[in-house]
Formats: C-alpha cells, structure tokens, sequence
C-alpha cells in the first residue's frame, strides 16, 4: 500500500492507496512544516503562530496520533526560543535528528525520549552571521552519511559538515556560486534550497542552490556544477531527489524572483549519469497555463516512488521513477512537505 503524507498550510493529508486513494486529514488550522519517517512510527510538527511548534507522532501509518514526551526547547541559556521543526531524520543506530529554525541542530539517541542540542554547530564563529533566507532562517537539510560524519544544509549559512559526531563543524561551499551577492564564491551565506545522497555512492552528494545545480564526489567537502549547459530550462529550484544509483531528480523553477514553473509547463529533470546530462519527464503533469511551485521538501522519492505537491495545492505521484505521473489530488491547502512509504 502506497500512503504519500502531505503536509499543508491547513493541516496534514493522509493519502492512500489500495484500489482507490482515500484520504484523511489531522491537525485542521495547522501548518505542517515536517514529517519525517522512522522505522514504523511516523513524526510530525503541527505548528500556528499561537501555541508554536508541535511534535506528534503516529505509530499505526498516520490514522492515530499522540504528542510526545520530547518537548524540543533551546536551553535558558541560548537567550533565544524555537520558533519551527523543519526536518527530523533516522540516522545511524537510532539516532534521530531534528532540523530548525533558527538553524540548529538537536539529536535524540533514545528514540526521542530525550534531546540535545549540537552545541558544535551552534557555537560555530559563522552563526552569528547567518542571515534568514526568503522561507526563514532554518536547517532544513540533514544528510547522516555515517555514525560520526553529517552533512547539514541551511538557509542561508550553506553546507556545513562534521567528520566527529557534530563536535566541530566546516563550511563546505567551495566552488558554490552565489551571483546575487557581492563576493561570487564566498565562505558561508549560501542559499542551499536542499542537498540528497546519492543510493549507490556514499561519497556523492547532489545539492540545488538558490542558482544552480551541483554535485560533491567527496562526501559534500567541495561541490562541481552540474547544471551549465546541460539542458535545463534553469538552474533555479528547491527540491531535489535521488533514487537509483548515479539519477537524481528536479523541478526547474522561473526564477527567484518569478516562482513559478518555467513557460507555465510542468516538467520533472532526470539524471541518469550523475548530473552530466537530464531529460525532461511530463507524461500526465499539466502543460499548459501550469504557473505553481514545489517548495524545497515538497519532493520525495522512495524506490522507484516519487511525489510533489505544489504551492496550488496540486499532488502528484510516479510509480516508474518519473515515467509517468498520476495526479492524487488538487485545490489542497498550500503543500509545505511530500513524504511517501510503501507497506
């Protein structure tokens, strides 16, 4: 059974498939910036701007759900308070991560009975630099590569990585341009929209930029351009997604300051040979008069599985690795983030 979680504006969709697609929703009223899977039980973060952010969890695919004991806070002394749950990630022997705003890092080692803060990262000499992108100044991208090396990705500090479990952390944004700022190639500060691994490399990352496609073949430690000329409409978007070894998958956007899909066509990019060139993939997305969006983790892909929902509140699915596309819903709230399993 295919169950795609797509979390909104107005609440949390439960989507599922047998014969038919049924539907459910959860938190009415509610924002849904996250889901994230682990093992069986699936987490969430609800979130209004009165009583904040949330964190549910569902241990029977989303039909039941509980709040759990973790109450994710900054400690007294950071002088600061959460303000969102952007990201939570399985890592190695049951660690989980959560991503958020503003951008730090907090890990649970025992299933999310308790938390801590990556103190590592949070006292990086960059932090104070860090400035809030256009969606907010949030860690929305958590890459555990092993048991002590992570990549992390933010809005907009960049690529940062840690090789000793988050006790030290480096900027990794070497070769990563950023055209709209006064310094081409700097340090930090980059608008990374999202970085994905690839299924059969360890060591290779692929990352879309605020402009630009990239791919790492070194473990995120230094980044090439795989988009220049390779037959993209544009280089600007926010998801990306990895399935099968060496492809990798995204959706072109006009531009940054036009969010919108190119020519109002909707086309999902293919990869098959690690970003050296992409195909376009539409069979069954709209192709005409599309002018919409897909947010940053509004893209999933599981298997040969993918999905996106858009800013319009359209929800589409694959089954053949971008072959074909299905449409599982429209006229949603505004679609914040795409998660699918299959049981």
């Amino acid at each position: 059974m295919t169950t795609i979680y797509a979390g909104t504006k107005k609440g949390l969709f439960v989507f599922k498939k047998q014969e038919k697609w049924d539907c459910d929703l959860h938190f009415q009223g509610q924002s849904v910036f996250s889901v994230g899977v682990v093992g069986n039980r699936v987490w969430a973060s609800p979130f209004t701007e009165w009583t904040g952010s949330a964190l549910m969890y569902s241990d029977d695919g989303g039909e039941n759900w509980a709040k759990s004991d973790l109450n994710i806070a900054f400690p007294e002394d950071k002088d600061t308070a959460l303000a969102k749950i952007w990201q939570m990630v399985e890592g190695k022997n049951g660690r989980m991560f959560f991503g958020v705003e503003p951008s730090a890092l907090f890990i649970s080692d025992d299933g999310a009975k308790t938390w801590k803060l990556c103190e590592g990262l949070w006292n990086h000499p960059h932090r104070e630099k860090w400035t809030p992108g256009f969606g907010g100044q949030c860690l929305h991208t958590i890459k555990p590569l092993s048991e002590s090396t992570w990549v992390v990705g933010m809005s907009t500090g960049g690529v940062y990585r840690t090789e000793d479990a988050g006790e030290s952390w480096e900027a990794c944004n070497q070769k990563i341009k950023a055209p709209f700022l006064p310094d081409e190639n700097p340090e930090f500060g980059q608008c990374v929209h999202k970085i994905a691994a690839d299924s059969g490399n360890s060591d290779r990352l692929f990352l879309q930029h605020h402009w630009g496609v990239y791919r790492s073949d070194n473990a995120g430690k230094t980044w090439d351009n795989i988009s220049e000329d390779r037959g993209l409409p544009t280089d600007f978007g926010f998801g990306i997604v990895t399935t099968n070894p060496d492809t990798a998958f995204i959706i072109p956007i006009k531009a940054d300051e036009f969010r919108v899909f190119p020519d109002g066509i909707c086309r999902v990019y293919r990869t098959t040979d690690a970003g050296e060139s992409w195909e376009p993939l539409s069979n069954g997305l709209p192709q005409e008069n599309a002018y919409d969006c897909v947010l940053r983790d509004s893209f999933t892909g599981s298997g040969e599985n993918l999905s996106f929902g858009t800013t319009g509140g359209s929800l589409y699915l694959s089954s053949d690795n971008g072959e074909s596309w299905e449409t599982v819903a429209n006229h949603l709230p505004r679609i914040t983030c795409v998660r699918l399993t299959e049981s």
